[in-house]
């Protein structure tokens, strides 16, 4: 039984060890609130997601916008020196018995303007609007929600914790009291006053709340490592909890008025039925079945300007 309670009391004094060396940290909900929404990698995914229906809702406006293209060219040849000891070609006559002498082209420059502007689409620059700005409305209201479960997920985590500090406050305080009970019976035992059986068995228990002290310590660090982790810290931060928590009184209400709650503040539902005016098509009618666009084109230097009609069946 003796070397049974100083292995025990060799795992406690490592398990305290390791607990001294860890940085200790004060922290409250409030402050676990900020440090997990500000290093979620969850919410930086979704002001990413955010970003891109932004860019999308922009090209889907500035499809409507006129369209302008540039391009330009410019070539240069050398002229090599070649003699292939023949007449010279490159003079002509000019009826008075002159010669001229032809130009030597080496290099060429040009460049076009092209410019188009859709002045009728068949309604698709349209749909294609309000569907992007569904979809952004969409991409918002996910980051809502992850936001949420991210503040539900800190809140559990902290009272976990503050649960398992506990738990090994309270283990520590009983442990105290069995020790106490064993050096007290060790005493009775030594003047004849209780029996050997008494002491054995209040020996087993001190041993019973120093296995479960173990097993409190160990649930502690799991609960904190994980608080580390979901706080963006290092996992050799020790947290130190604020006791007082803030609790807010809220007056109960019906069942009619949960669900209803429930219905409207849900961003996820939201999001759902965003996402799903953003997915639906214009109605089919007879005039659809023929579906074309109107643009008016301009070209430079010619300085054309033309107005086409393609059509494609649907």
């Amino acid at each position: 039984m003796n070397k049974r309670l100083t292995g025990l009391a060799i795992a406690i004094g490592f398990c305290a060890i390791s607990l001294y060396g860890q940085e200790k940290k004060h922290i409250t909900l409030d402050d676990a609130l900020d440090l997990s929404l500000k290093n979620s990698k969850q919410l930086k995914g979704s002001e990413a997601k955010i970003e891109e229906a932004t860019a999308a809702l922009r090209e889907a406006v500035e499809k409507r916008l006129p369209d302008v293209k540039v391009q330009g060219a410019y070539m240069w040849l050398s002229s090599p020196n070649i003699d292939m000891q023949t007449k010279n070609t490159n003079t002509t006559g000019n009826g008075n018995g002159n010669q001229s002498t032809l130009p030597s082209i080496s290099q060429a420059l040009y460049g076009f303007a092209n410019a188009s502007l859709p002045l009728f689409a068949g309604g698709r620059i349209r749909y294609g609007i309000e569907s992007s700005k569904y979809l952004a409305e969409a991409t918002k209201l996910d980051a809502d929600n992850q936001k949420e479960e991210i503040i539900q997920n800190t809140v559990e985590a902290y009272i976990n914790l503050y649960k398992a500090r506990s738990s090994v406050d309270l283990v520590q305080e009983n442990l105290g009291e069995a020790r106490q009970r064993v050096q007290d019976f060790t005493n009775l035992e030594k003047n004849g006053l209780l029996a050997r059986n008494d002491l054995l068995k209040a020996e087993l228990q001190a041993s019973n709340f120093e296995l479960a002290l173990l097993d409190a310590q160990n649930n502690w660090q799991l609960a904190n490592v994980s608080m580390d982790l979901l706080l963006g810290l290092s996992e050799k931060t020790q947290l130190d909890l604020d006791s007082e928590l803030v609790v807010q009184e809220s007056s109960p209400k019906t069942l009619d008025e949960y669900v209803q709650n429930a219905y409207t503040k849900r961003k996820d539902l939201a999001s759902l039925q965003l996402r799903k005016k953003g997915e639906k098509r214009p109605p089919k009618r007879r005039s659809n079945l023929l579906r074309g666009n109107i643009i008016l084109t301009w070209r430079s230097p010619a300085d054309i300007l033309q107005l086409t009609f393609p059509i494609s069946l649907r």
